[in-house]
């Protein structure tokens, strides 16, 4: 047995662990649904920062955004209170991931208003960021991963918890960035 060992989780702590997992999944639900955001507001007006006052605008608030966002990713991943001894490697590995997204959606959103003024936006820097932050989020998916295949429940059972996580995100979610 490892440092956190492999014995079967069951009882209390199988229901400490599920609970956990799902709040952990609205967390990561939320960061996914303000990436998207991002995302398509790249695809929309990235190619036209430096040349169209208007797409700059947009790219610039929507980088603001992902950049507010992951900030709350990261305090409603530290307000998640109860975190079971099993869910320990997972719960830190999401963590580092947050907190290396945090830091290349600055590094991004500062990159976005250079170019919207004509500026260096000292993209190897930023391109060093998603690396870091790629590589992290890959890791904890892999913690995630693990740490299901010990709860040694159905995918069934996974897909409901994934399931009620994402709907409560989609429909009780009203967090706004600041202007």
């Amino acid at each position: 047995m490892g440092l956190f060992g492999s014995a079967k989780i069951d009882g209390k702590e199988l229901e400490e662990c599920l609970t956990y997992f799902e709040a952990q999944t609205r967390v990561v639900t939320f960061q996914t649904k303000e990436a998207d955001l991002y995302n398509n507001a790249m695809v929309k007006y990235g190619n036209s920062i430096r040349e169209n006052p208007s797409a700059a605008r947009e790219a610039c608030k929507a980088a603001n955004r992902l950049a507010q966002a992951a900030t709350e990713v990261l305090r409603r991943h530290q307000e998640i209170k109860s975190v079971p001894a099993a869910a320990s490697a997972m719960h830190h590995a999401w963590y580092v991931a947050f907190d290396a997204n945090r830091t290349w959606a600055f590094a991004t959103s500062k990159a976005i208003e250079a170019m919207a003024e004509g500026m260096d936006a000292h993209t190897m820097y930023v391109q060093q960021l998603v690396g870091q932050y790629q590589k992290a989020w890959r890791e904890a998916d892999d913690e995630d991963r693990k740490f299901l295949k010990r709860l040694r429940v159905s995918g069934e059972e996974i897909a409901k918890i994934v399931a009620r996580a994402t709907s409560v995100n989609a429909t009780d979610d009203d967090w706004e960035p600041q202007p």
